[in-house]
């Protein structure tokens, strides 16, 4: 028997385990919350899928280096707004005379997301160079505009960069 001046000793050990626990759960489920309502963007540099471009890009880069020494593309003059936009892409040879007969598809998107992307098939050869049809925008902030110019087996990709006010 134990006299009654005698304290009895808590241990608080398997509290704090239990703890740490219940701690390590609940900061699982908040990291499981937040990455649900945040889904992982596709990465349209190449408007391909990356798992294609990883396994090509070596491939994609020769592809690049040889448009690269024959055409010049310019995307400069392109300065978007919400409403009525349309994408000029001026292509040059090495002389600096106008290419016809490229294929062009640009994709106008956003760098944080895939859901306002505007895809353009449809581009017609004037003087300056090849517009697209009229387009709109949803959102004010910054815009990249992808091309992708075929010319024979030649194929190469610009990004310009714009922000929409």
């Amino acid at each position: 028997m134990k006299k009654a001046s005698e304290k009895e000793e808590v241990n608080f050990w398997p509290y704090a385990i239990v703890g740490m626990i219940l701690t390590v759960v609940m900061l699982s489920a908040w990291t499981i919350k937040v990455a649900l309502k945040n889904p992982v963007q596709l990465e349209n540099s190449y408007m391909m899928k990356y798992q294609d471009v990883d396994e090509n890009i070596n491939e994609i880069l020769r592809k690049q280096r040889a448009f690269d020494e024959k055409y010049s593309v310019s995307l400069d003059g392109n300065r978007l707004q919400l409403l009525r936009n349309r994408v000029r892409v001026v292509l040059t040879d090495g002389a600096g005379a106008p290419v016809k007969g490229a294929q062009i598809v640009a994709l106008v998107t956003r760098p944080d997301s895939v859901e306002h992307d505007v895809r353009l098939d449809e581009f017609t050869m004037d003087a300056d160079g090849y517009l697209s049809g009229l387009f709109d925008l949803p959102k004010k902030g910054r815009w990249n505009i992808v091309v992708r110019i075929k010319v024979g087996d030649d194929e190469g990709f610009k990004t310009y960069k714009t922000f929409v006010k």
